[in-house]
């Protein structure tokens, strides 16, 4: 009996031994678990931890490739440059001989007899003054008479231009820092180069874009190197701030659209798609409502130009800025934008880098194109804009709308180029310009595809500063004329975007883009300083990655 309570016993205790062994195993592998689960956390905190003191900014960007396709025509015109050698030529003749020529061909003749006195005066007695002046001493008949002579020897036929396939990389590396509770930095670094060309300087072609300015190193396709397109801080306050640096005045409403992107600079795209140094002082009116009031600078005149060494009567004035940006309305459903701007002493252009085929003084072809530092001559005089954008969202539809207005004050000078918007021996006025732009976007229920359509209209002096508009022909916000647009995009992933795109370019006047020169009523053979396109097409295929 006792041997059998004593086996029942040893089963009972083996029995208890081995749940309490289970549950023991069990409770150690609970403790195992947790004490992995504390050192993923704790690995998780100190990577945390360890970025926010070792990488205190935040990297993101994108990579883009497109494949354009241009082709454009341009109608019979009469060639300014070539009129411009002649005419040159024709005051040697007659200084040299006291009398008129018979024809061009007595013209050259005589300077090949003559060639080292030739080569003499262009050297040293040609510049735009001295050809001002003379042309100023003739009486208004004789003038005509002239030019009239020389005009036919000028004439150029139309004619077709095709780039079959253009291939482009861009690369946008955005920076952004936390400074302190109140400060706050962004910047974002560009490369934009063109398949097979990195020189970084082109070949002036008559569109403003083919110059190498400040407004333009990282938005029109310039080279592989990288450059800072943006870079600033902002100080907030609880109802200001104050923002200063290289400024995000590119991609601004309604532009965004095109691109499948948020807003990405604070001027209206219609009148501002140029990169400036400047200052931006904001007001917080309300939650959906900010005004700011920027100011920048296009030119320094004190800087890089040897101005110390000119006497005062031939210095320039700096170029400067000054614009009203007042989001007025700025919802979910709906954004209305207002942009009024001056600029003021607008020079002939900005200092850069160009290689020009042809003196614009002589007219003669430059026979070994060089890179040349562009610096202004003159202070043009004022221009002012307003413009407003309306934005909305009914259902599965943005559209917007946008009217802008310009006007110029003029100071009466001219230079090689031009005025403000007058030829070079004509005495400046005052020129206003108009341009409306409408557009639509239907966004497809599987919140990946987006077509949409865009159109606008530029009267004969429209002028807006858009030289760093991603349009690659030209910037359709400046043309004069119109421009229709259809695009349509596509998010294969999330960050990873297909676009499609065509554009028609119908040019009414010479001249989109620039606020020198007269514009030309394209269907009349005008007389162009150089070749003005009178329509153009282009076709785009792009892929962008987003990081």
């Amino acid at each position: 009996m006792f041997r059998k309570t004593l086996a029942v016993f040893g089963i009972s205790l083996l029995c208890l031994t081995s749940v309490a062994f289970t549950q023991d195993a069990a409770t150690q592998e609970e403790i195992d678990k947790l004490k992995q689960e504390i050192e993923d956390l704790e690995k998780r905190v100190m990577k945390n931890e360890r970025k926010t003191a070792l990488d205190r900014i935040n990297f993101t960007g994108d990579f883009r490739f497109e494949m354009n396709s241009i082709s454009s025509t341009y109608d019979d015109f009469f060639d300014g440059m070539q009129l411009q050698r002649m005419l040159v030529d024709t005051l040697f003749y007659f200084g040299a001989t006291g009398m008129p020529p018979q024809s061009p061909e007595e013209v050259q003749g005589f300077i090949a007899q003559n060639y080292a006195n030739y080569l003499y005066y262009l050297d040293n007695v040609v510049t735009f003054d001295w050809l001002k002046d003379v042309m100023g001493s003739f009486p208004p008949e004789m003038q005509q008479a002239l030019l009239g002579q020389l005009l036919p020897y000028t004439y150029t036929p139309g004619y077709d231009y095709d780039n079959d396939i253009l291939y482009t990389n861009r690369l946008r590396l955005q920076m952004d820092a936390k400074v302190s509770d109140s400060v706050d930095f962004s910047g974002r670094l560009s490369m934009y180069k063109v398949w097979g060309d990195s020189t970084g300087v082109q070949t002036f072609n008559g569109f403003s874009t083919s110059i190498n300015i400040d407004g333009t190193t990282a938005s029109v396709p310039n080279s592989d190197i990288l450059r800072v397109e943006r870079a600033y801080f902002t100080w907030h306050g609880p109802k200001f701030y104050l923002s200063i640096g290289r400024r995000p005045s590119t991609g601004g409403v309604p532009l965004n659209f095109r691109n499948d992107e948020p807003r990405g600079g604070s001027p209206l795209g219609t009148l501002v798609n140029f990169q400036f140094d400047g200052a931006t002082f904001g007001w917080h009116i309300s939650d959906t409502s900010t005004m700011r009031l920027c100011y920048g600078v296009g030119f320094e005149s004190g800087w890089g130009n040897a101005e110390n060494l000119k006497q005062p009567a031939d210095r320039i004035k700096d170029a400067s800025f000054l614009g009203l940006n007042w989001d007025i309305v700025n919802t979910e459903e709906l954004f209305i934008q207002t942009t009024l701007m001056k600029a003021f002493d607008v020079t002939d252009g900005f200092g850069g880098l160009v290689v020009l085929p042809v003196d614009p003084v002589t007219g003669q072809d430059v026979p070994a194109p060089v890179v040349l530092r562009y610096a202004p001559t003159d202070n043009l005089g004022d221009i002012s804009w307003a413009s407003v954008v309306a934005v909305a969202h009914p259902g599965a539809f943005d559209v917007f709308g946008s009217l802008s207005y310009m006007e110029s004050d003029p100071n009466d000078v001219t230079t090689p180029f031009g005025g403000l918007f007058s030829d070079p021996f004509q005495s400046p006025e005052k020129q206003d310009g108009y341009m409306y732009y409408l557009g639509a976007r239907y966004n497809f229920a599987n919140d990946k595809s987006k077509i949409g359509l865009e159109y606008n209209y530029g009267s004969e002096y429209w002028f807006n500063m858009a030289v760093a508009e991603d349009s690659m022909f030209a910037p359709k916000t400046s043309v004069r004329g119109d421009v229709w647009e259809v695009y349509f995009t596509h998010r294969i992933t999330k960050n990873f975007i297909l676009k499609l795109d065509y554009m028609k370019y119908n040019f009414d006047y010479s001249g989109s883009g620039w606020h020198l020169g007269a514009p030309q009523e394209l269907d009349s053979t005008p007389i162009l300083g150089f070749a003005s396109p009178s329509d153009a097409d282009r076709f785009l295929l792009g892929l962008q990655a987003r990081f």
